[in-house]
């Protein structure tokens, strides 16, 4: 009885992560771009340990009845898809003859990425670019690029969903998982300081923006690294 308890919360911790979604579709309605990525910070927080909680509880084994993958694309479809998607639309991140057309890639593409089977690899990388656009459009307004920039990140990565390049998922890749995690948790703060400039407001950590800045650009090429050395170099090794 308290092994179906704990499992029904851990399906609900992670269906809560769509009323996260809901409220970042309120603050963009309402022009407030800092709140918008906020909750979709809470989203993508509840969704990095949602998967451990269930293998932890065995949710599978004491509720077979409710498929938990399921639960999960459709949350992850509307925090990791849809609310970027409508990002680029409302905030005008691309120029009005072709935002709808950005619009219309990411929503698309990333349904086959949300319904290919070979997603994951053996080893748990994620084949292909596994539709992150609440990480790139934040990426977008962090760095402020025109418009034409933007567009050609959406056909980029769109274009990446194909191209079977391993991407790490660092709660699950076993390999080198201590240090995949604690940089993720650093680029994970890192984000949250420039998550917070986006307010536009003055704050005592301002002063050291300069440093959570470069810091944070470094740790994008340590995931750089690993994608290339996971996808090519390993497999010449290999060879």
């Amino acid at each position: 009885m308290v092994n179906k308890a704990q499992s029904w919360l851990v399906h609900v911790f992670t269906a809560s992560g769509a009323f996260a979604g809901f409220l970042s579709l309120q603050a963009i309605l309402n022009d407030n771009v800092f709140l918008a990525f906020l909750w979709l910070s809470v989203a993508f927080f509840i969704d990095g340990i949602d998967g451990t909680l269930a293998r932890r509880y065995k949710v599978a084994d004491n509720i077979p009845e409710i498929d938990g993958a399921i639960l999960d694309n459709i949350v992850d479809y509307l925090n990791y898809v849809f609310i970027p998607a409508l990002m680029v639309y409302w905030f005008e991140l691309v120029t009005s003859q072709f935002s709808l057309f950005a619009v219309a890639l990411i929503l698309i593409v990333s349904c086959y990425t949300f319904t290919n089977t070979k997603l994951k690899t053996e080893d748990l990388y994620f084949r292909g670019f596994p539709a992150v656009w609440n990480i790139v459009i934040f990426y977008l307004v962090v760095l402020d690029t025109s418009q034409l920039t933007n567009f050609l990140a959406i056909l980029f990565f769109s274009v990446m969903t194909f191209v079977p390049l391993k991407y790490l998922h660092p709660f699950r890749v076993k390999e080198k998982k201590a240090l995949n995690l604690f940089m993720t948790a650093v680029w994970g703060l890192c984000c949250a300081l420039l998550l917070i400039d986006l307010r536009e407001e003055t704050t005592a950590l301002s002063v050291y923006r300069n440093l959570y800045y470069w810091l944070w650009v470094v740790l994008n090429f340590y995931f750089i690294y690993l994608l290339l050395e996971r996808s090519f170099f390993k497999q010449i090794k290999g060879k």
